[in-house]
């Protein structure tokens, strides 16, 4: 009875373990299968124009975030996945640390997670088996497309900031000039006097 307890055990941990090979070898199968494509995306790049760039210049977070994006324009597949737990930190580590004041808004939190919830979905693809070249594609614009939304709101900011500031100087250029002016008196219209002598000539 012992020994043909002993040999199904035996036999369980054999079967188990093929079945683990199998699993892994299909993993890897799938892996291989989309190591050589490459994902290049066809969405519209929106970048900070000058004035935001020197704002977040010390932002670092955004520009770690910025910098590892780039590849995902022109990236493998395999490379894509690979890297994709990493892109999800960066971009936790973006949304918890907005070190600009003025981005500290809804609006800005809000595309904020909506990056990082894109990267996650990423990251989970990477655990899911036989997935598609289309869904990973796909979610690889929807990163590239929220980071630009992000980009175009800070821009929006900048911009909306900077036409306020002109306009509050305008207005002080003309306040100071009108209190710099002394208000001019009117001129006093002195009527020419009648000439007498034609007045005697005449008579």
């Amino acid at each position: 009875m012992k020994i043909k307890w002993l040999f199904f055990v035996i036999l369980m941990i054999i079967v188990f373990s093929c079945r683990k090979t199998i699993s892994k070898e299909e993993e890897n199968t799938n892996l291989d299968s989309i190591s050589t494509n490459l994902l290049i995306t066809k969405h519209r790049e929106v970048k900070l124009n000058a004035k935001a760039k020197i704002v977040v210049e010390d932002w670092t977070e955004y520009n770690k975030m910025d910098d590892f994006l780039k590849q995902y324009h022109h990236i493998s597949s395999i490379d894509a996945l690979f890297n994709a737990n990493e892109l999800s930190e960066l971009a936790q580590q973006l949304k918890d640390t907005i070190r600009v004041k003025k981005f500290e808004i809804p609006s800005v939190k809000i595309r904020l997670n909506v990056l990082y919830n894109e990267t996650l979905r990423l990251a989970d693809m990477a655990t899911i088996n036989n997935i598609s070249e289309q869904e990973i594609y796909l979610e690889n614009e929807n990163i590239l497309n929220a980071f630009s939304a992000l980009n175009l709101k800070i821009n929006n900011i900048i911009i909306q900031e900077s036409l306020n500031d002109d306009v509050s100087k305008f207005v002080e250029e003309i306040k100071n000039s009108s209190n710099s002016d002394p208000q001019q008196e009117k001129p006093i219209l002195v009527r020419p006097k009648k000439d007498s002598s034609k007045k005697e000539i005449l008579k």
